[in-house]
């Protein structure tokens, strides 16, 4: 009888080590992209994965946005698997501060600048296919590798300036220079 308890404990102690609850998966909607802009990032449209449409969200900062997008759509949003983000007119290098370190977004995060379209950009095209488009225009080499790392630290460097791709409502259409404000 002993052994039958020490094997029941054991099995009840491997299964709450694996982190597996299967509701927490399915209360979450998880970013696929967002478009940001306004003077401290308060302007934001976000695709979800497995979502259709997009969501429009605004606040007094990227924190605020996210809190008010999680009202909206009912449940806790998560950020770090983001692929992309297209930049409207904003702080360039306070923006993506806040998106590596709060929202703390994937490394590997896609970063193009989508300029006064930002927001259509978004809502037009599919989120999924104009990340893999950008991918595959840094694969071919029409545009310079653009994940937030990259570009964040040639924002913060001497120069202050960093090259990405930038989209429009038809996708991938170039590079262009963002420069630290």
């Amino acid at each position: 009888m002993r052994l039958i308890s020490m094997i029941c404990a054991a099995v009840l102690a491997a299964a709450s080590l694996t982190g597996c609850d299967s509701g927490r998966i399915y209360n979450k909607n998880y970013v696929r992209a967002a478009a940001v802009w306004g003077d401290t990032g308060s302007e934001a449209v976000i695709a979800f994965y497995d979502e259709e449409g997009t969501y429009s969200a605004s606040g007094r900062d990227l924190q605020e946005i996210i809190r008010n997008t999680e009202i909206g759509v009912g449940k806790s949003v998560f950020t770090g698997h983001t692929e992309l983000i297209i930049l409207g007119e904003c702080d360039y290098a306070e923006t993506l501060t806040f998106l590596l370190n709060e929202w703390r977004v994937s490394p590997s995060c896609q970063v193009v600048y989508g300029g006064e379209s930002a927001a259509d950009v978004l809502e037009k095209l599919d989120a999924e296919a104009l990340a893999d488009s950008v991918s595959q225009a840094v694969e071919q080499g029409r545009a310079a590798p653009c994940d937030i790392v990259t570009v964040l630290g040639g924002l913060l460097s001497e120069s202050g300036a960093a090259e990405v791709a930038k989209v429009s409502e038809n996708g991938f259409s170039g590079t262009a220079y963002i420069t630290r404000k």
